[in-house]
């Protein structure tokens, strides 16, 4: 137990946390001298506290001439100022840096500042992950513009494209696991930042990488069902719960309307929920704000049939035929002019209810919405599993 009365025991309690502080910590004086850097900082630059101490920084720090100049002139406004500064980077060591400058009090109470605090956090894999995401999404857009025009060789392409995407992301998703669990350190809230960034990119395209795999198992016949018994009511409550909060921040409301005593079915309980997911987020991302969207589905003779409604932007008469066609993107937008999206989801949708023995199909009118339709053959069957 440290007694507060014993300044020295105290001073030396905080000298350790300190040292024990991760990121560089440098401490200069309104002269731009040294007055103090932690162990980190001599672990980085493999100096002695000798040709440190009393020194000027860019004596010590072997930074670019405009980056030095950056650096000197942030320090003497905080000491100026008396302002924390919070968003700078540069390159020391060949190591790329965030850094945040903080105004130090003097200890006899005074209220004036002759000295800064420097701290420097390491980022440079960080933002190596950036770039090779970055370049790994911009080869897969133009490959998939050549493939778009070379269909003689498009099966092998994306078969061998997908395989080749899987290790960069596993070896990225990784790395991300390290730097959110803090494994790698603790992360400052610049670096928090780029990591949703970086979550979210890798995020769309394990998303694409997906759904090239299933484009081209329907297009080669591999691809396969795991059927057991299933209810597509519950595999559309499921949906609506994972989705409900992305509708939420759209203000829409979401409804299910389900037909008593409906029969089940003997299918594959993901694909459907994938079938489910696809037209439901499609709704959600076409209704403007505050729209209305409803899943319906009842009994009709030997199959089930389901619809997903909408009071969306709707589809125009010369795209209902196209909707369901492979890389085609509504509006007759290019790939290029929205970035992540491929034209494969209603393509991939359409694969799935076929494969099952059923049909679908839209129905819509531009600026009042869309009802999408798709039934599945029944199976009288009482022991069914939840899905």
């Amino acid at each position: 137990m440290i007694k507060l009365g014993n300044s020295k025991l105290i001073r030396e309690y905080h000298e350790d946390i300190i040292e024990s502080i991760p990121s560089t910590i440098i401490i200069t004086d309104n002269n731009l001298k040294i007055q103090y850097a932690n162990k980190n900082f001599y672990l980085k630059s493999r100096k002695r506290e000798i040709e440190v101490m009393g020194e000027r920084l860019e004596k010590v720090f072997p930074a670019s001439h405009s980056m030095m100049n950056k650096l000197k002139e942030n320090i003497k406004n905080v000491i100026k100022n008396g302002i924390p500064f919070t968003d700078g980077h540069m390159w020391y060591h060949g190591k790329f840096y965030f850094y945040k400058i903080r105004p130090l009090k003097e200890a006899d109470g005074s209220r004036s500042i002759i000295k800064a605090m420097l701290l420097m956090e390491d980022v440079t894999e960080l933002t190596r992950l950036e770039e090779k995401l970055r370049d790994s999404y911009t080869k897969l857009e133009n490959a998939f513009a050549e493939l778009k025009e070379s269909s003689d060789i498009k099966s092998e392409f994306l078969t061998t494209v997908s395989h080749e995407l899987r290790t960069p992301l596993t070896v990225i998703n990784t790395y991300l696991e390290l730097f959110e669990n803090a494994k790698l350190g603790e992360l400052n809230e610049a670096q928090q930042e780029k990591l949703k960034i970086l979550r979210t990119q890798t995020s769309n395209m394990m998303e694409i990488v997906d759904d090239i795999l299933d484009t081209s198992r329907l297009e080669t016949k591999k691809f396969k069902l795991n059927r057991y018994p299933v209810k597509l009511e519950n595999i559309a409550k499921r949906v609506i719960e994972e989705l409900s909060k992305l509708a939420e921040l759209k203000e829409h409301t979401l409804t299910l309307k389900i037909h008593s005593n409906l029969p089940n079915i003997i299918g594959d309980g993901e694909r459907i929920r994938q079938v489910f997911n696809n037209l439901l987020s499609n709704a959600i991302r076409y209704t403007p704000n505050k729209g209305k969207i409803e899943i319906e589905i009842k009994n009709e003779d030997d199959h089930i049939l389901t619809i997903v409604s909408d009071t969306g932007v709707g589809i125009p008469k010369h795209e209902i035929k196209k909707i369901f066609e492979k890389f085609y993107i509504g509006g007759g937008q290019s790939l290029s002019r929205e970035a992540g999206r491929l034209g494969l989801g209603l393509s991939i949708t359409k694969g799935v209810i076929e494969a099952h023995g059923g049909k679908i199909w839209v129905e819509s009118t531009p600026g009042k919405g869309s009802r999408f339709y798709f039934t599945i053959p029944k199976v009288e069957n009482k022991n069914v599993e939840d899905s």
